[in-house]
Formats: structure tokens, C-alpha cells, sequence
């Protein structure tokens, strides 16, 4: 019994001409979505059902990304950096426009020298980490000026905008600005007392400084005694 209605079944479903008064009801529902074909019919659904996942959308939250991508300065950048602009001035440097050149600058009888001590890191807020050297500036007399200055990390070109005079004969040792506290530096450098001459060097300086724009701030230091 049941193996004859099940015969039944596929014959009205493959002609639709001879078995239309038995089947009608049937048959009209199977004509209405796709007019007898209704294996095509039911491709249409899992279509539609990828269309919602097709998008890009899922890739569009990548893009403010590359907004804050520039990397960090490096040491190598300001060699070929500029050191005082118009609303920048260095101590020390003369009046106008000073920029290096592979580490160097000359005029008006001065010379301007990029030092090797560097520290990366944070020192003005923002994500992006800047950069913080020393430089000496070489008069026609005795004079060699030491300062240091902070490069701020403009879409990754250093920008000066922060500076502080260290003496006369006063090299830096070094730079560190992954101290502790947030956007801080530590300078170490050799200094004497005040009563000393300038042609001597006594004192090995720790000094913290911290960017108060235009100036590198001291916050504090301590000293040991040093012996050439």
C-alpha cells in the first residue's frame, strides 16, 4: 500500500498533463513558487542568505588605524633635522633658521654639532614617541655650549620644540627617556661648582627634564663627585 501511493506521487509530479483533476491542490502549490520547477525555486534562499555576510564593512574599522601608525623618531632622523625655526630658538645658536646637515651646521663663525647621546620616548602626551639629544655649540673662543633639545614626533619629521642650556664645557654622558615617571628625561652630564673654573669638570650630574613648551624644565638632580 504504501509503496503504490509513493509510485503516485512521482508520477503526477512528472506529468503534470494527464494527472491534473486528482493532484489539483498540490499541484497548484508547487506551480506558484517557481511554475513547475522547484528544484530552481529553492536556490534563490541560501543566495540571499549570504548576501548580509558579503559586505565590507568588517574591514572599514582598520582604517583610523593608520592615522596614528607613524612610528617612532629614531636618533638617525635628526641628523638632518632642523634645530631652530621661527617660532622655535635654541640657546646658544645664532639668530635665523638652523637645520643639520648629517649632523652639522656652520655660520656667522658658529658651529653647531649634533651629539650621539639620544633617547626615544614619549615627552610631549601624545602616542606617538618623540625624541630627545644633545648638542654643542662651538664659538670662535674656547666655548663649546652643551644643550639638549626635545624633537616632537610630528606625523613621524622631528619638530623641535623644547630646549635647555647645560654650560659651557659640559658634555652629556647620557639620555635616558624610559625613566619611571611619564614624559621625563634623565640627563646625565659633567658640570663643576660654581666657584670652580670652567676648564675643569668635578661633578657627574644626574638632572630630570621635562617639556614646558619652549623649554626643558629640571625637576631636580643629584651629584657625585668626578675625577678626569
Amino acid at each position: 500500500m504504501l509503496a503504490s501511493a509513493t509510485v503516485g506521487c512521482q508520477d503526477t509530479g512528472g506529468d503534470g498533463a494527464g494527472a491534473g483533476p486528482t493532484p489539483g491542490k498540490s499541484a497548484g502549490a508547487s506551480k506558484a513558487p517557481g511554475k513547475g520547477e522547484g528544484k530552481e525555486s529553492a536556490n534563490p534562499s541560501p543566495t540571499a542568505s549570504k548576501k548580509p555576510t558579503e559586505p565590507a564593512e568588517p574591514t572599514e574599522p582598520t582604517k583610523p588605524g593608520k592615522d596614528t601608525s607613524a612610528g617612532a623618531l629614531t636618533c638617525d632622523q635628526l641628523r638632518n633635522a632642523a634645530l631652530q625655526t621661527p617660532s622655535f630658538r635654541f640657546p646658544d645658536a645664532p639668530a635665523g633658521t638652523v637645520a643639520f646637515t648629517d649632523g652639522r651646521w656652520e655660520g656667522d663663525g658658529v658651529v653647531i654639532e649634533l651629539q650621539p647621546q639620544c633617547g626615544i620616548g614619549d615627552m610631549t602626551g601624545d602616542p606617538a614617541e618623540d625624541a630627545v639629544a644633545a648638542v654643542k655649540v662651538t664659538t670662535g673662543g674656547t666655548g663649546k655650549f652643551y644643550g639638549i633639545v626635545t624633537w616632537r614626533n610630528d606625523s613621524g619629521t622631528p619638530v623641535p620644540v623644547a630646549a635647555a642650556s647645560l654650560g659651557d664645557r659640559t658634555p652629556v654622558e647620557s639620555i635616558d627617556v624610559s625613566s619611571p615617571a611619564p614624559r621625563q628625561a634623565t640627563v646625565v652630564y659633567l658640570t663643576r661648582g660654581d666657584s670652580e673654573p670652567s676648564a675643569i669638570v668635578t661633578i657627574r650630574r644626574s638632572a630630570v627634564y621635562r617639556v614646558t613648551e619652549p623649554t626643558l624644565a629640571e625637576l631636580h638632580h643629584s651629584d657625585t663627585p668626578y675625577t678626569p
